[in-house]
């Protein structure tokens, strides 16, 4: 059996990751035509970074983001309206990183291809359908660049 994701964003290749390291097959179809480091600042609270470092990617995201300690509010004269610890600093086992959303995918994405290979993202893929019968299921694609229709893919059981 092999596991279809649609759409390779940071949480289908998250499940990619996770599927591949409990043995599941699984392939990810992408509807951009490349995986680019897009986006702007997110927050990886502690419960998310401990799925990471579950899945070995915590050093390197930490390395490469930002350890919040606190997280503080201040009105627009600078007073300060409210001030928490965060992470660590607040009693949590695991960090709270601040990183770009697009290190963190690209992070994933190298991940996957590392250790499910290189064929595992396969992108231009815009689903446009699911089959589904006795047999299994099936999806039906278009290139998003060009819109043409794909063949229909064999059963996945």
């Amino acid at each position: 059996m092999t596991i279809a994701i649609v759409g390779g964003g940071i949480c289908g290749l998250t499940l990619a990751l996770n599927l591949h390291a409990r043995g599941i097959a699984c392939r990810v179809y992408e509807a951009a035509p490349q995986l680019k480091e897009l986006g702007v600042g997110i927050t990886l609270l502690p419960h998310g970074m401990r799925e990471f470092t579950a899945l070995g990617l915590g050093d390197q995201l930490l390395a490469a983001g930002i350890e919040n300690a606190e997280s503080c509010f201040f009105n627009r004269f600078g007073q300060l309206i409210y001030r928490e610890p965060r992470g660590k600093a607040a009693g949590y086992q695991y960090p709270e990183v601040g990183i770009h959303r697009g290190t963190l995918h690209l992070a994933l994405y190298r991940a996957v291809q590392e250790r499910i290979g290189m064929d595992c993202v396969v992108t231009d893929r815009l689903c446009t359908s699911v089959e589904q019968d006795e047999r299994g299921a099936r999806l039906l694609f278009k290139e998003k660049t060009t819109g043409r229709t794909l063949p229909r893919s064999k059963p996945a059981s």
